[in-house]
């Protein structure tokens, strides 16, 4: 080990991503305590030369953390996406494993963004992850109910985000909707709640109802979604619309604008349902997660003018047997 110990803002990393190497090199460390005084101690780093310690650990098993410099999180995505791909092209391991490795890589591009300010260029990332996880899913075939065991139970706006973009490409799959059109749904629904990066923490964390005040400023990340993605001009117009519309309601009523049935973008309509019924579905603090059955119910009995009436019920068909 290295004696060397350093400060400034580390993240938290699996270190399992690492094994294989790549092209570029960064230092991988682990946190002591020593006194009431957190110290990061450089343990390794991604060069060929290190990457034999990387892999004894490894085989050998460890509880302990690993950390990386907050700059080099672009650096270790390229590593994780690169170690995805070896684990995709690689026939022995199971579905369920690959998409779950996904979900993880997926979960923690989200939790940066939301969580740690980072920059919205990581959201670059979520691209290549979102192909895979789309290569994965149609291979296998893999329904509603194979998503919903992967996906986290608990709601945080990082975990809800990557459920709705799976939720939104196995709609697409289903629909045998065009591979792009499904790969534009699918990172549309991963990215919809981006606006939420712009709202006081502490808001979109309050359990419970909010006030009418704090809807008013809750609704400010429809419009933020928007402006993020179309500012990144790297993704296309329905993912930016996505964000921007998936609180319009069919039949009106909804936000920001007030849009009314064919007014709201297709992939928006999509989003809309599979935003509600993940909320629904997923626990909170002041609340316990519904059935799928009793969610497409309340769905369809007590929201139905909020929805599409065809595709909520293209949905609702398509759930079929996992109901």
């Amino acid at each position: 080990m290295e004696a060397t110990t350093e400060e400034g803002n580390f993240r938290e990393i699996n270190i399992e991503f690492l094994a294989k190497g790549g092209d570029e090199g960064f230092d991988i460390f682990y946190k002591t305590d020593s006194f009431g005084t957190e110290k990061f101690v450089k343990f390794a780093s991604t060069e060929p030369k290190h990457q034999e310690k990387v892999r004894r650990l490894l085989e050998e098993g460890t509880d302990q953390d690993f950390y990386i410099h907050e700059e080099d999180l672009f650096k270790y995505y390229k590593f994780a996406t690169n170690a995805l791909r070896a684990v995709m092209a690689d026939p022995s391991v199971p579905v369920k494993e690959k998409t779950e490795k996904i979900y993880d890589v997926s979960k923690g591009v989200m939790k940066e963004f939301f969580d740690h300010n980072s920059s919205e260029k990581i959201l670059e990332s979520s691209e290549e992850v979102m192909e895979m996880m789309e290569d994965c899913m149609s291979t296998a075939e893999m329904g509603f109910h194979g998503i919903a065991e992967i996906t986290s139970k608990d709601y945080y706006t990082y975990t809800h985000s990557v459920n709705v973009g799976l939720y939104c490409m196995t709609f697409g799959l289903k629909r045998k909707m065009t591979k792009n059109d499904t790969k534009q749904l699918s990172l549309g629904g991963m990215l919809h709640d981006v606006g939420k990066s712009k709202i006081d923490h502490a808001l979109i964390n309050k359990d419970g109802k909010l006030t009418d005040e704090e809807f008013e400023a809750m609704k400010s990340h429809a419009n933020e979604g928007g402006k993020i993605i179309s500012g990144m001009s790297c993704f296309a117009s329905n993912v930016v619309r996505m964000a921007a519309e998936h609180h319009e309601k069919y039949k009106g009523g909804g936000y920001p604008i007030g849009k009314i049935g064919n007014e709201i973008h297709l992939f928006a309509r999509i989003c809309k349902i599979m935003d509600v019924y993940d909320a629904l579905t997923t626990r909170r603090s002041y609340k316990k997660a519904l059935s799928a059955f009793d969610t497409l119910i309340i769905m369809k009995k007590q929201m139905a003018s909020d929805f599409d009436p065809d595709l909520l019920q293209d949905f609702i068909r398509l759930m079929g047997p996992d109901l």
